[in-house]
Order: structure tokens, then C-alpha cells, then sequence
């Protein structure tokens, strides 16, 4: 076993069902001054719903090095019994003007991909008021029916670290918010880092209308994300049984135009009775 790298992730959640409480956990990993090889070797955290919490990547950080990741990573846990979930990442450009380029990778429980986010998927917000420069992502995530939980991988590439994302000059940003011409100066550059601070906030879909304060999602699964969906709960309702539900589960996906559906039935069918 390839042990991990220590790690300490400062993370504030705040849970606005009501009332809004803080609270500041620090994560350990397991023992000692080694880099994890594989996502099952790093430390995952639990969530609970709704979550808004910031982390830093620093150099005491859990690192993963894998066909992916070259650095800092943050593992999370969040619970998907409630259905779809919302989530919005945001990664802030530091002061000496460096970035931690994100990519998201969510999980089941078997490690099975059901969404990959890259970091070209990323929006450059220029800084307003109190918020700073910083690139942000707002996504859904729609568990496998059945499903209790799913797992959230933030991580950057050795592509990522070397590349740069252009930041808008202040001067140039104050001209704009106070609506005159913006100076001909040139803008700046954030190098890429992997190091940096986020946020990740995750709302239950259901909870939407109860957080007039959370963005509009502007991310909706594409096809591939939806087969992912159909095949993954078509493959786990027959593993419990319910082939009724897999077979309207079956109809539904070919309506939306997935065509291996129907061999994910029969095969997970094949392969249910072959264990019994």
C-alpha cells in the first residue's frame, strides 16, 4: 500500500437549511510523506446537504499522480438519495497571481466515471466588489437511481500546470464597473499553480427554491452523461432485482436515442443469473 502524503484541507461549511452554521474540519491522511497512486488510496471527506465550503491546496496537501493528476487533490463524498444535486467550483486567483486550474471527476461508489469535467469547461470571472479574479464552473450531477452516495474528485494535469489564464488589469476592471473607457494597458497573467484556494458549494435540486442566493445551473447533461445515467441505473436495478423498473428504464433510454441499452439489459441479466 502506498502510503499518502499528510494533508490538512481547511474546510468552512455552511448550512443555510434555516439557519447558517460554520464549521472548520482538518483531515489527516493516512500516515506519512507519500503521494497516493490511485483514488482509493487518498482520504475522502463526507458532505452533508447543502455544503458551501472552501479548501486550500498547499504543500501539505494529499497529492495524487496518476493517468490524471499531478498534485494537490481534494476527495469528497456527498450523498445522492435525494436525486439530482447541484454544484458550483470555484478556484480564486491568488495574489502573486496564481491559479489552480480545476478538473472534476465524479465517481459511484465502484469508481465508474458518471461525469468528467475538464478544465477548458472552466469560465474567467474578472473580479467585482469583494470578489476576486477566479474561473468557476456550474454543473448537475444526476445519480444512478438507487444510488446513496457519489464520489467528487477535484484534481489539475501536468497540461493545466503549464498553461496560464489571461486576468483583466484592475485599473481596467475599475474603468468598466464605473462605466468609463478602460486605459490601453495591457492585461495580466495568472500562471497556473498547484497550489490555490476554492470553493465548492452543492445544493439538493429540491433545496433550490429554499437559496434565493444560489447561482443559476447553467450545465445540463449531455447525451453522454444521460446513456451514463440510463446504463448505470439499468445495470443497478437488475442487481436488485427490479427488472421491470430496468426494462421501462430500457424503453425511456432508446426513446432518447441510446442504443446500447437494451445489450446493458441483457447482459446485466446474463450476468446476474451466472452469480446466482
Amino acid at each position: 500500500m502506498v502510503k499518502l502524503k499528510n494533508v490538512t484541507l481547511y474546510l468552512w461549511a455552511i448550512f443555510v437549511a434555516g439557519c447558517t452554521s460554520v464549521s472548520e474540519v482538518s483531515t489527516q491522511a493516512h500516515p506519512a510523506n507519500k503521494k497516493a497512486t490511485s483514488p482509493a488510496e487518498l482520504n475522502w471527506q463526507e458532505l452533508s446537504l447543502p455544503a458551501d465550503i472552501n479548501f486550500e491546496f498547499n504543500e501539505k496537501s494529499q497529492v495524487l499522480l496518476d493517468n490524471n493528476s499531478t498534485g494537490p487533490v481534494a476527495s469528497f463524498v456527498i450523498p445522492a438519495d435525494r436525486g439530482p444535486v447541484d454544484m458550483v467550483l470555484t478556484s480564486h486567483v491568488g495574489k502573486e497571481l496564481t491559479l489552480y486550474e480545476p478538473n472534476v471527476l465524479v465517481t459511484n461508489s465502484k469508481g465508474r466515471v458518471l461525469y468528467h469535467i475538464k478544465s477548458n469547461e472552466f469560465k474567467y470571472i474578472p473580479a467585482r466588489l469583494l470578489d476576486g479574479d477566479r474561473v468557476q464552473k456550474q454543473f448537475t450531477i444526476v445519480p444512478q437511481i438507487g444510488a446513496d452516495q457519489v464520489n467528487v474528485l477535484i484534481y489539475t494535469t501536468s497540461d493545466d500546470l503549464k498553461g496560464s489564464t489571461t486576468v483583466i488589469n484592475p485599473a481596467k476592471a475599475f474603468a468598466i464597473g464605473t462605466g468609463k473607457q478602460p486605459p490601453m494597458i495591457p492585461d495580466l497573467t495568472a500562471v497556473h499553480s498547484e497550489y490555490g484556494q476554492l470553493n465548492l458549494t452543492i445544493t439538493a435540486v429540491s433545496q433550490t427554491n429554499l437559496n434565493p442566493i444560489r447561482p443559476a445551473i447553467d450545465y445540463v447533461p449531455e447525451i453522454e452523461a444521460k446513456s451514463a445515467y440510463y446504463l448505470n441505473s439499468i445495470e443497478n436495478s437488475v442487481e436488485q432485482g427490479d427488472i421491470d423498473h430496468a426494462m421501462t428504464l430500457v424503453s425511456e433510454a432508446e426513446k432518447l436515442g441510446i442504443p446500447s441499452a437494451r445489450a446493458t439489459f441483457i447482459n446485466a441479466v446474463q450476468s446476474r443469473n451466472e452469480h446466482k
